[in-house]
């Protein structure tokens, strides 16, 4: 199969600036809502640009990157396409990917749930809006 590296390339622009945005957001939502209260202070890590542009770099490896090169691969043999096919796929990821490890990391490890589902909740929001952008601009 080729790959179009035009098309890869506004898939990376445009789901990268959704991810930026989303990201800008959440965390400015993060500052008013007490969320790490119960982890212990030396737990807790500065929120400053140096931990937002390393927790941005992975999350658009991981978000949208790798599923932008992996949708360009497999997006001829996907029997849905546009919108609906960057979400089946971004839900796939998230049923089959993050939410077995959280909930295995829940039983294990004594973080706040509330805490968990906040984070689950920007991994949906940002992997479904982004692979909603992959799945419409493959579509075009």
């Amino acid at each position: 199969m080729i790959i179009s590296f035009k098309l890869l390339l506004y898939c990376l622009l445009f789901a990268g600036a959704y991810l930026l945005l989303i990201d800008l957001l959440w965390s400015k939502l993060e500052q008013y809502l007490p969320m790490q209260g119960s982890f212990p202070k030396d737990l807790i890590e500065p929120r400053d640009i140096g931990w937002f542009l390393s927790a941005f770099i992975i999350e658009f490896l991981f978000f949208v990157l790798m599923p932008a090169v992996v949708y360009g691969w497999f997006y001829t043999v996907i029997p849905f396409s546009g919108i609906k096919g960057g979400i089946s796929v971004g839900l796939y990821l998230i049923f089959f990917g993050i939410l077995p490890m959280v909930l295995l990391l829940l039983f294990r490890i004594k973080i706040p749930l509330v805490f968990m589902l906040y984070q689950l909740l920007g991994f949906l929001i940002k992997l479904i809006g982004a692979m909603a952008i992959i799945g419409y601009l493959y579509s075009l």
